[in-house]
């Protein structure tokens, strides 16, 4: 049987269809474009997490987002770069030019070209992603939570910040623990910033504020109590051995100063409710705090530190401490925070440190810090910040 021709009039299903798409885009495109409006206001004292006009209007954007029905899910699949021909990239492109991420599109809608590898980066950077253009499983994750999940975060954001108008000083550090950075603000501007490891989701950093005001240059570790039963003991109990190769000495209880032989104790009796020993790791190079950490009075006995663990930082996710802040650049925090003293510069405290000694110093102008869980904000320059809620704290849907 032969098709009769349609009439020339009438237009055909993939014309509307591309024609409600592009119109879409042109609506969405104009959505997000309002948000660069922030990076032009002046940023009030309250850090970089808690522009409030920029992330009510983000807000209200993406609500109006998901009332004409959201972004749509990218199928699942190898990873995608650069050069390849895919039929999952004209959803891609769809997705990110309906977030704003993609701008323009060619004419090759099946064709991985470099307009999408510069929309993927800018989304990989706005979700804390490594940037390298490539839409992997993480990518891909990221690409998919839902719109309703962004609004929560944006709308819990909003919440978090009511307090720290209060809190916040011109000079003070911040620590954002979903997007594992540290930054120091001077004046309310930042002039250092670096990224941070945050506790597991088991042993997770609390949110609280403190005042630095002093710093310990080779510090000793003396392990808490449920690090020593809970992650050491079944070690040690396995191999008795694991005490010498982690420069572990024992003392009888908190209150002993001599080491005791650990051949003479009988471990596999010890446990958690019965564990009364102290360990403590001596200075050095394989000293779980590194070569300085920096105090702060607080109810959790949380610090900021050094670690040797440098690998560590190379993950997107970071959350492999007991709830403690590991540091990757403590010394340049160490080196800022004692400017004007005889260990401000960084050759005068490697030295200091290569002595070997334990030294308390005072910081001659204690820096409040302020440890958040923003998991979604807009930054300086306008663009929509969004991190995972790695310790589940967000409303749910």
């Amino acid at each position: 049987m032969v098709s009769q021709p349609k009439k020339a009039s009438a237009p055909s299903a993939l014309a509307l269809s591309l024609c409600r798409f592009f119109c879409l885009a042109l609506v969405v495109i104009a959505l997000f474009a309002a948000p660069a409006l922030a990076a032009t206001e002046a940023s009030p004292p309250l850090g970089e997490l808690c522009l409030l006009p920029a992330l009510e209007k983000s807000l209200a954007q993406y609500r109006h987002l998901a009332e004409q029905g959201g972004w749509v899910q990218v199928p699942g699949g190898p990873s995608l770069h650069e050069g390849e021909k895919n039929e999952r990239i004209p959803v891609l492109k769809k997705r990110l030019l309906t977030s704003g991420d993609l701008t323009a599109t060619t004419t090759q809608e099946d064709l991985f070209d470099p307009l999408l590898t510069v929309a993927v980066q800018r989304f990989q950077t706005r979700h804390g992603l490594t940037a390298d253009g490539v839409v992997g499983p993480k990518t891909l994750a990221e690409l998919n939570v839902p719109i309703s999940e962004r609004i929560l975060q944006l709308a819990a954001s909003l919440e978090r910040c009511q307090p720290l108008p209060q809190l916040l000083e011109p000079r003070h550090i911040l620590v954002n623990i979903a997007d594992f950075t540290l930054k120091l603000f001077e004046d309310g501007k930042p002039v250092l910033s670096m990224p941070v490891i945050v506790g597991k989701t088991y042993r997770q950093t609390p949110v609280f504020s403190g005042r630095i005001a002093t710093l310990v240059l080779n510090p000793s570790w003396e392990v808490p109590h449920s690090i020593a039963t809970k992650d050491l003991l079944p070690k040690i109990k396995k191999n008795p051995a694991s005490l010498a190769k982690l420069h572990l000495r024992v003392f009888r209880d908190w209150k002993g100063t001599t080491a005791i032989d650990p051949a003479t104790i009988d471990w596999t009796n010890l446990s958690v409710a019965h564990f009364p020993y102290r360990l403590s790791q001596a200075p050095g190079p394989d000293n779980a705090l590194g070569q300085v950490k920096f105090l702060f009075p607080n109810p959790y006995d949380v610090y900021l530190h050094d670690t040797p663990a440098r690998e560590l930082f190379q993950k997107d996710a970071r959350t492999f401490s007991s709830g403690c802040i590991r540091l990757h650049r403590p010394l340049e925090l160490a080196v800022y925070l004692l400017k004007g003293t005889q260990l401000g510069s960084m050759d005068s405290l490697t030295a200091a440190i290569a002595r070997e000694k334990t030294q308390y110093i005072t910081i001659p102008a204690p820096i409040p810090v302020h440890i958040v869980y923003m998991t979604a904000w807009v930054d300086p320059e306008g663009t929509v910040q969004f991190r995972p809620d790695i310790y589940h704290r967000n409303p749910v849907l």
